[in-house]
């Protein structure tokens, strides 16, 4: 692994020395860019939005509830990754878990059941991004650097009638830069380095686009708890976090190839403290090509791609003594286990068709196939816990890792979608959209999800919008094959879970004000929960009891003039599912921002309400976590049009900010990060 991040540190040095190198060559003759601060509301709102329908609409025309945000925005935020970034869009929260260090579970309106987000479909550069053993993102998604987004769209509400599984909740469509030679640089808290290098090249009818980024620190320092003792001990959580991505683009075909690693050490893995042994690496790897096609007034596309995904971690289960009398006097050490989760893929394949019907009239139609392919996955432990489980005592024990068990059985999974969506203006100020699509997979009961829209302009400033939808989650295969596990086993038997949802939606805008007002909707049927089947034990099953969420989604942003800018938002949810008590049932966030020339000014606050988390070992043992603001700011100078600076504070106020573990054994909320400042540059060419 070690290896693997040298590798991918010396091609984005490589990168970077050429590129600093083309600056005296290219410099003069470049042409101005875009202001970092160019865009006005006004603009921004017309952005294109293309992951709610797969076709072009405007945060005005879009049939779903949207939050957008462009490289201009970002760029202007003391942000770095996108689960930072969702804090600040209506209906969805991030906050750090006890999975990993590396773990940000994130939710849409209210409810999450997991720590992987299985409820949100995220695609990036339009293709689906997730582990095929969890059917999530979280380990592989959670760190994207905004750095590389040029766009991305938050939407809200079912997505299964284009999408198919997983898009029960929410879609998150990123689109990521091209056309960029851009290197940046910066210096921070943690003794964190940071690095990203864009490059491209047109050769003839051929564009080569490159990415690299490697970022780096030390961690945070953090007094906790202890998981094995009623001491309180130090920990911290240091990272390693790299990551490279070409895409070929010639006339009508587009390839893409992408390669990342996520590191990190002690804090918490799965509820547990270890320090110099609890570590997880995670690696993603994924390649597309797409064919673009055009027929008199048919458009279609053609999609092949592979992902893969791999896990790793160490952790320790139990504390020095723990198995003494268990082992027959053998060994007083600590239980400890190395889980490898395996290499695990998915294999996709898209047809997509757009027919332009008449000036009225859109049809939309495709199919879709994917083959899943999961690894079992084995642990290895220094006791044999299977023996102890199965009670045979005494248990042997080992100073090395001798005991290997299966946590996860081997599985395979295809699965086939078909889908078509009619769009027709009915009346001059009214647009209607029906989907639906038809959902298999092998061993699991097939999904039709439907969708209904009207979009209504009441006159040139307002806008209704009445969404109608059903989507659903097919059970992953982690839910459906651990085995071998004294907490959690996996049901054979599991049924998708379902969501019918509904929304209203008031849409204003202004050459200098944007509001939307929302309510939603949302009846869960099946829902797949892990239910205590006794002797201390879980097993994911589907719920008998349906349950509910409810509330109002509020964005507002005003330019006050060419210099001020505001943009506020507020969640409230009125109800929601008992077992996504984690979840704050109020959300916020503020922002200013200020431009004066060179210079530009922001300022953000992010509110989470109150929330609750497990503790003593079970789910309906709960202690209440306080409301929180974080606030982060951002000073930036532009020298020319080649060269930038600047200056990021998160957590301006050093706030002690805690959120809720993943699981029911901690007896505090997990901290997150204090202060942390970082400084850079930006120089294109």
């Amino acid at each position: 692994m070690d290896r693997l991040f040298e590798y991918l540190l010396v091609t984005i040095k490589r990168f970077g020395i050429i590129s600093l190198g083309l600056v005296s060559v290219q410099v003069m003759a470049s042409e101005a860019k875009n202001d970092l601060f160019s865009m006005s509301l006004e603009q921004l709102m017309a952005v294109t939005i293309t992951g709610s329908t797969l076709t072009e609409e405007n945060s005005r025309t879009v049939p779903s509830a949207v939050t957008v945000f462009t490289y201009e925005q970002i760029k202007r935020m003391g942000l770095d990754s996108l689960d930072e970034l969702m804090n600040l869009v209506p209906g969805y929260q991030s906050y750090r878990d006890s999975t990993t260090p590396l773990t940000s579970s994130f939710s849409s309106r209210g409810r999450r059941i997991a720590a992987d987000s299985a409820e949100i479909l995220m695609l990036v550069d339009g293709q689906r991004v997730n582990e095929a053993r969890t059917s999530g993102n979280v380990n592989i998604m959670s760190k994207f650097p905004l750095e590389k987004i040029e766009r991305v769209e938050f939407i809200r509400g079912s997505g299964s009638a284009i999408y198919g599984s997983n898009a029960m909740l929410g879609i998150i469509n990123i689109i990521t830069r091209s056309d960029v030679n851009e290197v940046s640089i910066s210096y921070g808290s943690f003794d964190r380095y940071r690095a990203d290098v864009f490059a491209s090249k047109q050769i003839g009818e051929v564009k080569l686009d490159f990415y690299g980024n490697y970022d780096t620190d030390n961690g945070d320092d953090y007094k906790v708890q202890d998981t094995f003792s009623s001491n309180r001990i130090n920990t911290d959580d240091p990272r390693e976090l790299a990551e490279l991505n070409f895409k070929l683009h010639w006339r009508d075909t587009q390839i893409n190839v992408k390669y990342g690693q996520l590191a990190a050490e002690n804090f918490y893995v799965t509820d547990r403290l270890s320090n110099n042994f609890n570590k997880v690496e995670v690696e993603y790897s994924a390649a597309s090509l797409k064919q673009k096609f055009e027929w008199q007034s048919l458009s279609s596309w053609l999609v092949f791609s592979y992902s893969q995904s791999q896990l790793f971690a160490d952790l320790q289960l139990a504390a020095p003594g723990a198995l003494l009398a268990a082992s027959g006097g053998a060994s007083n050490a600590g239980a400890f286990s190395q889980p490898d989760f395996g290499k695990n893929s998915e294999i996709r394949m898209q047809w997509h068709n757009d027919w332009h019907v008449d000036e009225k009239s859109d049809l939309q139609f495709g199919f879709e196939y994917r083959h899943l392919d999961v690894s079992e996955a084995v642990t290895k432990r220094n006791f044999d816990l299977t023996a102890l489980a199965n009670g045979a005592l005494p248990i042997a024990s080992s100073n090395t890792f001798d005991f290997a068990a299966e946590i996860q059985a081997k599985s395979h999974r295809d699965i086939f979608g078909i889908y078509g969506q009619y769009q027709r203006q009915l009346l001059k100020q009214t647009q209607l959209t029906l989907g639906l699509r038809y959902d298999h997979f092998s061993s699991i009961e097939g999904q039709f999800s439907p969708r209904i829209a009207l979009v209504h302009d009441l006159n040139k400033h307002h806008t209704i919008k009445l969404i109608y939808g059903q989507a659903f989650r097919a059970p992953a295969e982690n839910e459906l094959n651990l085995i071998n596990n004294s907490v959690l086993l996996g049901n054979q038997e599991l049924k998708p879970e379902t969501v019918t949802s509904w929304d209203l939606i008031w849409a204003a805008q202004w050459s200098q004000t944007s509001f939307s007002l929302g309510y939603f909707e949302n009846h869960f049927d099946d829902s797949i929960i892990a239910a205590d089947i006794g002797g201390g034990r879980l097993q994911y099953q589907n719920a008998i009891v349906d349950t509910d969420s409810k509330g109002v989604e509020l964005e507002v942003a005003y330019e006050l003039n060419k210099h001020w800018l505001l943009r506020g938002t507020y969640t409230h949810i009125f109800e929601q599912p008992d077992s996504t008590f984690r979840e704050a049932e109020q959300l916020a966030s503020l922002m200013v921002n200020y431009q004066q020339g060179q210079w530009n000014a922001n300022l953000l606050a992010s509110y989470r309400g109150k929330s609750e988390m497990a503790t003593g070992g079970s789910n309906s043992n709960r202690m209440d976590l306080d409301e929180q603001w974080q606030l982060n700011g951002k000073l930036a100078y532009v020298f020319n049009s080649q060269l930038q600076s600047f200056v990021q504070v998160k957590n301006l106020l050093d706030e002690e900010l805690r959120s809720p573990p993943a699981g029911t054994s901690l007896t505090e909320g997990v901290p997150r990060r204090g202060r942390e400042m970082r400084v850079g540059v930006t120089w294109g060419f």
